[in-house]
């Protein structure tokens, strides 16, 4: 075989393979983040939707609430809230809960279904108007602390993790939630307690995250630090429940430490969105 056709034939055998096996991760479906306030969030990969900590209206004045524009389009299923699948409550407080309008949008989206704590679905029904209307569609865990549970709606699969809430408190019950669909994985923290012991407990440090949804203050202290770069290990870091007085000293603190992380990401704007890919 002369020279040049055997150059053309190793071209042609390294064009076929580089067809046949994409480069990194092209195959992987973008998560599409949308951030409502606080801890609240709508991700979306491909045809699947899940709100997180979204439903509340009348929260702790200290933090931020979804716009009325968007409280509107949730109760009114207008896009982008538009086929939601599943909404996941962390715990009952009303920066992150109203049982009231979690139960007026769960009335108004007849194909949506609701996971929470025990405390935060007796709440809920208690405000509810047409609670055997909704029930079915709503699941209640009642878990004790280090305990965990699991569910799987349709294409999400859910992961429940009981903590305390911040500050040690029993009350309201705390869950994290781990979340896959569609190849890829989030976590959201809820309110924990925050400590490194816990979260070394849970078999975390198996997943693969792709993004990880923290106190905006886990990267400012030791322990904080050491849940996302030993426990967690996200690839992206996404950082959450930023009080209103801290909004215009809290980038730079979190630009001071981001050298320290893969991507690392502040949420203060209510509804801007990140693509992660």
């Amino acid at each position: 075989m002369s020279r040049i056709n055997m150059i053309v034939r190793s071209v042609t055998i390294l064009v076929c393979v580089s067809m046949i096996w994409p480069a990194g991760n092209s195959q992987e479906s973008v998560i599409e983040v949308t951030y409502l306030a606080n801890e609240g969030f709508l991700v979306a990969i491909e045809n699947n939707k899940v709100l997180i900590d979204a439903l509340f209206d009348n929260p702790n004045p200290n933090y931020r609430a979804p716009s009325e524009d968007v409280l509107e389009q949730l109760l009114s299923g207008k896009a982008p809230f538009d086929d939601v699948d599943l909404v996941l409550v962390t715990h009952n407080h009303p920066d992150h809960f109203s049982p009231s309008f979690a139960a007026r949008f769960i009335e108004n989206n007849p194909d949506v279904l609701l996971i929470a704590a025990k405390d935060a679905v007796t709440a809920m029904k208690d405000n509810s108007k047409d609670w055997e209307y909704v029930q079915d569609r709503v699941f209640s865990y009642e878990l004790k602390p280090g305990e965990t549970a699991k569910k799987t709606v349709g294409e999400i699969a859910i992961k429940m993790y009981r903590t305390l809430h911040s500050g040690d408190l029993e009350s309201p019950h705390n869950l994290m939630y781990l979340i896959k669909m569609n190849g890829r994985t989030i976590f959201h923290e809820g309110d924990s307690d925050g400590k490194l012991a816990v979260f070394q407990d849970t078999g975390l440090d198996k997943e693969k995250l792709d993004l990880a949804l923290v106190h905006y203050w886990f990267p400012l202290l030791p322990d904080g630090a050491r849940i996302i770069q030993e426990v967690l290990k996200p690839a992206h870091v996404g950082l959450m429940h930023l009080p209103i007085q801290s909004e215009s000293d809290a980038p730079n603190k979190i630009d001071a430490v981001k050298s320290n992380y893969k991507d690392i990401f502040l949420f203060v704007e209510r509804g801007e969105k990140k693509i992660i890919r």
